[in-house]
C-alpha cells in the first residue's frame, strides 16, 4: 500500500491530467448520448380532437418523440391549428395531451403545487390516473390543472356555479376556460359537449368535496384556506427527466473524486 501511495506522490503531476482527461471523456460521452437522444426523431400519427369556441375540430396529429420518449413537437395534418393550452384529446384512447406548461394542484395534499411540463400526457386506466412525461410517470388522483391564464382542467367531477347557482356538473377530464373575464367556455368530456357562456358581471366557481376554485380570482380553497394558483414557470416540475439527473450526478461524483 505504501508503495502505491509513494508511486502516486511521485507521479501526481502526470496522474492528475490523466484523471482530468478521463473525467472529460466520460462527460463528453454522456453529453453526446444526451444530444443523440434529444435529436432522434420518432414520429407517429394520432387521431385527436380539440374544441375551439365551442366547435369540435377532429384531425390527425403528427407527434414527434426523442429517444427518451419525450414528446417534442405536435403538428396538425390538414388543419391550421395554433396550439395554446387547449387540451388535445385522443380519439381512440383515454389520453389527453397538454400542449403547454401547466400548474398542477393537489387539494388533498394541502394544496401542493407543481409544474407539468409541456406535452405531458394524462390517461386513466383501471381507475388509475397516470401522468406521463417521456419515460417518467406518476400515478395521481384528485388534482386540477391551470395554465395560469384562465384554463382549468379537472381530474374529478366538479359543479360549475354561476352567481352561486348550480349551472351544470362537469365530468372527469373536462375543462373550463375564462376569456377576458367576460366569456366562459366549457367542455364536458362525458357528453362530448362544449358551450360558450357570457359571464359579464357574474361570479364563476367550480367545486366538489375536495376543493373550491374561484375562476375569476385565480384562487382555490382547501380546508377553509385560500391560496393563489401560481404560474407554471415558478414551480418545480412534478415529472423530470431521469437521464439528465443521472448525468449530473455522475459528473458531480467524478469531479468530487478529484
Amino acid at each position: 500500500m505504501k508503495k502505491i501511495i509513494d508511486f502516486c506522490k511521485e507521479r501526481y503531476k502526470v496522474l492528475i491530467p490523466i484523471m482530468v482527461v478521463f473525467v472529460l471523456l466520460i462527460a463528453i460521452f454522456f453529453v453526446y448520448r444526451e444530444y443523440r437522444y434529444d435529436n432522434y426523431r420518432d414520429k407517429s400519427d394520432v387521431k385527436v380532437y380539440q374544441y375551439f369556441a365551442g366547435r369540435k375540430t377532429a384531425y390527425t396529429a403528427t407527434i414527434t418523440r426523442n429517444l427518451k420518449k419525450i414528446i417534442i413537437e405536435v403538428e396538425a395534418k390538414g388543419e391550421e391549428i395554433e396550439y395554446d393550452a387547449t387540451p388535445i384529446y385522443y380519439q381512440d384512447d383515454d389520453m389527453v395531451l397538454f400542449p403547454s406548461d401547466m400548474t398542477i394542484v393537489f387539494p388533498l395534499k394541502g394544496g401542493t403545487l407543481y409544474r407539468l411540463n409541456k406535452y405531458t400526457l394524462y390517461g386513466v386506466e383501471d381507475e388509475t390516473h397516470k401522468l406521463m412525461y417521456g419515460t417518467n410517470s406518476s400515478d395521481e388522483g384528485h388534482f386540477f390543472l391551470s395554465d395560469g391564464s384562465g384554463l382549468y382542467f379537472f381530474s374529478d367531477k366538479v359543479d360549475l356555479k354561476i352567481n352561486d347557482e348550480d349551472y351544470l356538473t362537469l365530468s372527469k377530464g373536462s375543462y373550463v376556460q375564462v376569456i377576458g373575464g367576460y366569456t366562459l367556455v366549457y367542455y364536458d368530456r362525458e357528453n362530448d359537449k362544449s358551450k360558450v357562456i357570457d359571464i359579464a358581471s357574474k361570479s364563476v366557481k367550480v367545486e366538489n368535496d375536495n376543493v373550491k376554485i374561484d375562476l375569476l380570482d385565480h384562487a382555490f380553497y382547501v380546508f377553509g384556506k385560500r391560496s393563489l394558483i401560481n404560474l407554471p414557470y415558478t414551480l418545480n416540475p412534478l415529472l423530470s427527466n431521469w437521464q439528465i439527473k443521472v448525468l449530473n450526478d455522475i459528473i458531480k461524483f467524478r469531479i468530487g473524486v478529484l
